[in-house]
């Protein structure tokens, strides 16, 4: 006790990040051990339940690999992890000084203080922490796509990622993603006779399509889906179309959709023949009913339109969206073509039911039927449709390809419309179509629908009214239909989203739609991925429904 009692105030002083993450490790074993040893059958009970959820392990690993591997962070990172420690610092300071108003010497708890105070604040902190771990890790990942190796064999860091699950997942993806350059995506990569295109079946509103696979002697059955890359053998560089999908697929193949709401890759298969590549991507095993895309759900016959589910369903989805594009440009990889059609949507899962509702008991929910399942239930989204994508830092490779499809036009920024864009494709450009999606995510109404008696899709008067004009003009490439577009999408997120789900997630559209930074502005990768953690992640994560 005397040392954690040294160590009282010391948040809010400047101390460097070792000496903070020492710390940090100090207050945390007290406060486990504090709680472990409480001698009341009720608190026990609860304290029991509460450590569980607290996964100190990890989260003391995570603090001291930290602590150990700051020599190669950033300068920028490294002073916003360490605001970070000085925060969870304090925190853990109301906490000792809880425990020490409402805990007498023998240990026992003075129940009626205790349960007045000590167990929100205990909660309080676990849900801190929580959250701190999630942005280390993000920041972590931030690094990675600097290019340095953070972690290097046989060192103390590698050690300490061995046993902390997310560091494990963590050094893995920095293999593939950094140092992985000539490894093989898997040890048996998928072979095209497995996949034949006759079997392939199209999943509605959605870019990639689906491949059921029978049962095995060593295997259940299972669900793949095919994401096709065409090209034009005349005129695109196939070799370094095949460069950029064998790159894709070694990263994807340490995807997780639970974390990082992208699906593993089993590998890619070429088909010269038909001019294409194939990503074959695996969704989970306990995935019971076939996926569905975000532009399914928001035109449902039935449900497009009038949700069912809880803004806190959307407020989740948002959050696993912005964090699966996050982990996609940490990765070095561009989208392209972020939209409804590529989002697809997997069955929410007792863990996510879970998360969402912040009660344990929630995940009940999952053995009662209908209430687990679209629409009472939304789900979580994982990005497909990688037809497009490229590697950030090769503009060379680029031809500033724009589309001549008004309805992907609704997705892009203004400079990317047209033949030919006016600039290349950036990390901006993702992040503004990141925004557009949030936007009908916040509204649960669709951009676009499909018009029965016309027999095409047409603009959804009901969220573009007049400005309905300017997206016809996306049609005929009328001047400065573009730029309306875009102004009547800014509209919406200042007066129509507030609305709904409030001034908070308003902002981070906003930041999306700017780019995080003006389009163009000279930024480096460092610099970009903090702003997009602190004015979209860390924002999206703060917002209480």
């Amino acid at each position: 006790m005397a040392g954690v009692d040294v160590a009282l105030g010391i948040a809010g002083v400047g101390v460097a990040l070792p000496a903070l993450a020492e710390i940090a490790v100090r207050y945390g074993r007290f406060v486990v051990s504090k709680y472990s040893t409480l001698k009341d059958g009720q608190a026990e009970h609860d304290t029991q339940r509460l450590l569980v959820k607290l996964h100190w392990d990890e989260i003391q690993a995570t603090i001291l690999f930290f602590a150990r591997s700051c020599d190669r962070f950033d300068s920028t990172v490294r002073d916003l992890v360490e605001a970070h420690l000085q925060i969870l610092l304090k925190k853990f300071e109301v906490v000792i000084l809880n425990l020490q108003k409402n805990v007498r010497p023998d240990n026992e708890i003075r129940r009626l203080r205790y349960a007045v105070f000590g167990k929100d604040i205990l909660e309080d902190l676990i849900a801190d922490l929580e959250k701190w771990q999630t942005r280390f890790l993000q920041y972590l990942q931030l690094i990675t796509f600097t290019g340095h190796r953070l972690i290097e064999p046989d060192s103390p860091a590698a050690d300490l990622a061995e046993n902390a699950p997310s560091l494990r997942a963590f050094t893995k993806l920095q293999e593939l993603s950094v140092v992985g350059q000539g490894h093989h995506v898997a040890p048996d990569p998928p072979k095209e006779r497995d996949y034949p295109d006759s079997q392939a079946k199209p999943l509605r509103c959605c870019n990639v399509l689906m491949f059921p696979r029978p049962p095995t002697s060593t295997s259940a059955s299972t669900i793949d889906l095919i994401d096709r890359r065409y090209y034009d053998k005349d005129q695109d560089n196939v070799d370094y179309i095949r460069q950029i999908v064998r790159q894709t697929a070694r990263i994807l193949s340490a995807a997780d959709p639970e974390a990082m709401g992208i699906l593993p890759c089993r590998g890619f298969i070429h088909r010269p023949h038909l001019s294409r590549f194939d990503l074959i991507l695996s969704l989970p095993s306990t995935t019971t009913t076939y996926p569905r895309s975000l532009r399914d759900l928001l035109t449902d016959p039935i449900h497009g339109g009038h949700a069912s589910h809880s803004l806190s369903e959307r407020l989740f989805f948002a959050k696993k969206l912005a964090s699966a594009v996050f982990y996609m440009h940490t990765s070095k990889l561009v989208h392209k073509n972020i939209r409804p059609e590529t989002i697809l949507v997997l069955p929410a899962t007792p863990s996510t039911l879970s998360t969402i509702s912040g009660d344990p008991s929630a995940s009940q929910m999952q053995r009662q039927g209908k209430t687990a399942f679209f629409p009472y239930a939304l789900g979580r989204p994982v990005l497909v449709g990688f037809d497009n994508v490229r590697q950030v830092e090769l503009d060379w490779a680029s031809k500033r390809n724009g589309t001549l499809s008004w309805e992907e036009d609704v997705y892009q920024h203004p400079s990317r419309h047209g033949a030919t864009a006016a600039k290349y494709y950036s990390v901006q450009h993702d992040v503004y179509s990141l925004g557009v999606v949030l936007i009908e995510i916040a509204m649960w109404q669709s951009f676009i629908v499909f018009d029965k008696e016309m027999q095409d899709f047409r603009p959804n008067v009901a969220l573009w009214g007049k400005a309905g004009s300017k997206v016809e003009g996306l049609k005929t490439g009328e001047s400065g239909a573009g730029e309306g577009v875009m102004a009547h999408l800014e509209k919406l997120a200042r007066l129509e989203v507030p609305i709904v789900m409030g001034d908070k997630y308003r902002r981070v559209i906003v930041s999306c739609l700017g780019g995080i930074g003006e389009q163009g502005e000279e930024t480096d990768d460092v610099e970009l991925g903090v702003r997009f953690i602190q004015t979209v992640l860390e924002d999206l994560e703060d917002i209480s429904i």
